[in-house]
């Protein structure tokens, strides 16, 4: 591997890494809640939803109906989330976050918006645009080898550029 390989590498796993530390700490030390990062990310796709069906939570998470059922499960007993069958199809089991899911998911969601403010403050515009269509390709190619239906490609592409234009 080229050196310059090793270094992107090297780079994108520690960024992956420390930020899922980061998120971990501020969810346990900062915020004081009982959740799991991977609870948390569960709380944060239901919030996103209002009153999802699990099929949707799964795969908005990437994962089997059977791990989303062990999640909810678990934030169900904590007292985040609460399940009820659909009214119009009983088949149909949709969650939804408490009073206590929905603090959390606020605070989960102002500690992103933080993050990105801390970052773009580091930045020019120039570079806030750069980072932002970089980041728009790696995700772009993180979603077609492994089949991860992101919102990427044009419609991401999109949003980046509406966000790029909400820069300072």
């Amino acid at each position: 591997m080229s050196e310059q390989r090793q270094v992107m590498n090297h780079l994108l796993v520690h960024v992956f890494n420390k930020i899922l530390r980061i998120e971990e700490r501020m969810i346990h030390e900062e915020f004081h809640l009982n959740l799991s990062v991977t609870e948390m990310h569960t709380i944060q796709a239901i919030g996103k939803e209002g009153t999802p069906n699990m099929s949707e939570v799964a795969d908005q998470l990437h994962i089997t109906l059977g791990t989303l059922t062990t999640a909810i499960n678990r934030l169900v007993d904590k007292g985040y989330v609460d399940r009820t069958r659909d009214k119009m199809d009983r088949r149909q089991v949709r969650v939804h976050l408490t009073d206590l899911g929905q603090k959390a998911y606020e605070i989960h969601e102002t500690y992103h918006d933080r993050m990105i403010q801390e970052v773009l403050e580091e930045l020019s515009e120039e570079e806030a645009q750069v980072l932002a269509g970089t980041l728009v390709k790696l995700s772009d190619f993180f979603s077609v080898p492994f089949d991860l239906s992101e919102p990427s490609g044009p419609k991401a592409r999109a949003l980046s550029k509406k966000q790029e234009e909400s820069l300072p």
